[in-house]
C-alpha cells in the first residue's frame, strides 16, 4: 500500500517539483504544470499521463486505474494508492514529472547529474 507520505517523498524528491494546495488538495508541480494530486479520500491520486496511456492502464486494470471525473477530458489518470505496488507508484510518479519537467531536467535526472 503506498500512503500519502509516500507520495509526498516521490515527487518532492524529484528535480523543480513543489507542493502547493490544489482546491484543498495537495498538488505537486513544476512550475505550473501540474503531475500529481493528492484526494481527499486518502486513497485516490491523479496523475499526469497520456491518453494513450490512460486508455491502456484503465482498461488493463480497472480495480486500480480509473478516468477522473474532472479531468476527462485532459491526460490525468486516478491511481489507487491502496491497491498499487509501491515500486510501480513511484515509476508512475516518475513518468508523471517527466511529462511536465523541461528537457533538460529530465536529461540531467536520466544521467544522474542532479
Amino acid at each position: 500500500m503506498v500512503t500519502s507520505d509516500d507520495v509526498h517523498r516521490t515527487a518532492l524528491s524529484l528535480p523543480g517539483a513543489e507542493e502547493r494546495d490544489h482546491s484543498g488538495k495537495p498538488s505537486f508541480r513544476v512550475g505550473n504544470k501540474v503531475f500529481a494530486v493528492i484526494q481527499p479520500d486518502g486513497v485516490s491520486l491523479v496523475l499526469k499521463t497520456t491518453k494513450e496511456d490512460r486508455h491502456a492502464y484503465t482498461t488493463m486494470a480497472p480495480d486500480i486505474y480509473a478516468m477522473p471525473d474532472s479531468f476527462a477530458s485532459m491526460a490525468y489518470m486516478v491511481v489507487r494508492m491502496d491497491r498499487i505496488d509501491p515500486s510501480e507508484c513511484r515509476e508512475m510518479i516518475v513518468q508523471a514529472w517527466r511529462l511536465v519537467s523541461p528537457k533538460r531536467a529530465v536529461a540531467a535526472y536520466d544521467r544522474g547529474s542532479i
